[in-house]
């Protein structure tokens, strides 16, 4: 009705228009006439637009329709043809030939129809899923004639498979289907799986999988589908995976070697001279760089059997600089990629913490791990990467988790303990410090946070001051406990730890007053609280008269001092805080 009543206004005020243009020397009506006419044709125009836009309901119902249902419906027709085989074999039906026949001529017949449809447009992506169908059926059938009836030699099979991963990459081009891409690719992949006879043939397999994965990255150079250059490489190892598990030996080093080479250079050079550059960076890139980065390291590790040597100690390093000479010559190749130069970056680092990790051994793990930690987080948060800021949060959850372990302290017999200088608190101090960087970096750039990452920017804060009391409190616990046994020395520690925790709530107060960081105050009034509980509760029933005298008064006075603090400055405790 308001459209209508607009429309109408409009038609008058033009009406009123042509009137004067009438009575005006020199103009002619009919010129108002077409202006009249245009304007509600436009608006109707418009309401025709936006009624011809299709609801959320009709979206679901055309991906029901075109996807879902024919998806589901080849699927169930290829669990049918598996029914059919074993059926037919239980109860002696057909012959063993008839039925791997029927399997291939029903496969081809999908791919013909497939083909035949493809040609209507409106019918393209059902064509798709027959094809693929299709692809399912004829890989199922020369499974069937190899592995179940042994109707065909291996070679003879594995040409097949060949040939119809083929097909179907072809196909995938030619349709621009990813679909077909995956399902021949999968097939590929599976094909020295279901064929196997056994027998140990380490050149023919990796040719094999070379000639895979060449055609599939030949694919990429023409369609933009860069995950599935993250697929063949995980295709590729895992297939490598299965052949070192079977059949490696140490005679069989030096192919293994060239073997994990290639693939690494084949992948590598994929995407510094084959990958799209029009195409903007992809994820699957980057998977693709620390796929086949770790893939080459750990497979080398295996062929050393895991074994803490100079040659995977050279290795590692080695490797580490190879990645790092990949991140500058990408820089200076192209300046669009800044998220491939900084993995190529990050992985370099990664490697040399596990160079560190085999050289130093197992106590510098920790110091390792945080230095990894602070390193990646600044550049993380510097470079504005959110991936891998929360790849840098899931690095200090395992730091976390070795601070965890490593607090414990384990002295050799007759080793003393030394307070700061003994084997547990260099480690937890670095990862202290690590998480200290992490905290600065977040506070620096928190217009660049999430509201996700602000939270985990508190909790660091927290994990941070907790790790420190721990660390502290450990060191004065190690200190009476490891030391010659005596009452007074039970005393004393009792008295050290509500002291030192004392002193480190005031500590806190006055940063959070300081630095008006209301986080930092409200946890210091925490432990400050806890503090007084224990002095109260425990020592005053538990410590001797003068070790109680020295709780009691160092407590009271620096309550009175972060009292006073409260008070002298609360126009800045209680003004705008800093986060």
């Amino acid at each position: 009705m308001l459209i209508a009543r607009v429309q109408e206004l409009e038609g008058e005020v033009l009406r009123l228009k042509g009137d004067q243009h009438d009575s005006a020397p020199g103009v002619s009506a009919p010129k108002v006439k077409p202006v009249s006419v245009t304007r509600p044709a436009r608006s109707s125009e418009l309401q025709r637009s936006k009624s011809a836009k299709p609801s959320s309901s009709a979206t679901l119902e055309n991906v029901i329709g075109t996807r879902w249902i024919g998806t589901i419906g080849i699927v169930a027709v290829i669990f049918g043809v598996s029914f059919f085989l074993k059926y037919s074999f239980d109860n002696n039906l057909i012959g063993e030939a008839g039925r791997v026949m029927l399997g291939i001529v029903g496969g081809i017949a999908f791919l013909i129809t497939g083909e035949y449809l493809q040609k209507n447009k409106n019918l393209g992506r059902y064509a798709q899923i027959l094809s693929g169908g299709g692809l399912a059926v004829l890989y199922l059938s020369l499974y069937a004639a190899f592995t179940l009836y042994h109707l065909i030699p291996a070679f003879l099979a594995t040409i097949g498979m060949v040939a119809v991963t083929t097909t179907g990459i072809t196909l995938s081009h030619r349709y621009s289907a990813y679909s077909l891409a995956l399902v021949a690719l999968a097939g590929g992949f599976l094909t020295p799986v279901l064929l196997s006879t056994g027998e140990n043939q380490p050149v023919e397999l990796f040719s094999y999988i070379l000639l895979l994965d060449l055609g599939t990255l030949l694919l990429l150079r023409f369609r933009q589908w860069p995950s599935l250059a993250a697929i063949s490489l995980f295709g590729t190892a895992l297939l490598y995976a299965l052949w070192h598990e079977a059949f490696y030996s140490l005679d069989q080093h030096t192919i293994a070697f060239v073997a994990v080479t290639v693939f690494f250079i084949v992948y590598n050079l994929y995407l510094l001279f084959f990958r799209d550059r029009k195409a903007s960076e992809s994820t699957a890139d980057h998977l693709v760089i620390f796929g086949s980065g770790l893939f080459f390291f750990m497979a080398f590790l295996a062929q050393q059997e895991f074994a803490d040597t100079w040659p995977v100690r050279f290795f590692a390093l080695l490797l580490a600089g190879i990645e790092i000479g990949l991140a500058g010559f990408t820089s200076l190749r192209s300046k669009a990629l800044p998220m491939t130069v900084v993995s190529y970056a990050v992985l370099s680092i990664v490697l040399t913490v596990i160079a560190t990790f085999v050289t130093l051994g197992q106590h510098w793990v920790l110091a390792a791990l945080s230095v990894e930690m602070a390193v990646l987080g600044w550049w993380a948060f510097k470079l504005d990467l959110p991936v891998f800021r929360w790849g840098v949060y899931l690095l200090g959850l395992v730091v976390l988790l070795r601070f965890s372990y490593e607090a414990t302290l384990y002295l050799a017999p007759f080793e003393s303990f030394v307070p700061v200088f003994n084997k547990r608190f260099p480690g937890c101090a670095l990862a202290i410090a690590g998480f200290y960087v992490l905290l600065y970096a977040g506070s620096r750039h928190r217009n660049i946070l999430s509201i996700n990452e602000r939270s985990i920017n508190a909790i660091i804060f927290f994990i941070t001051q907790a790790l420190s009391l721990i660390l502290l409190s450990l060191e004065v616990h190690e200190f009476f406990d490891l030391g010659p046994g005596s009452d007074s020395s039970v005393y004393a520690y009792q008295m050290s730890l509500s002291v030192l925790w004392t002193l480190y709530a005031s500590f806190l107060i006055g940063v959070g007053i300081v630095r008006r960081i209301r986080r930092a105050r409200i946890l210091g009034i925490l432990i400050l609280g806890v503090a007084v509980l224990k002095v109260f509760f425990m020592d005053l029933s538990f410590l001797e008269t003068v070790y109680r005298i020295i709780s009691f008064i160092v407590l009271g006075l620096l309550l009175l001092a972060v009292s006073y603090g409260y008070n002298r400055f609360r126009h800045i405790i209680f003004g705008e805080d800093q986060s």
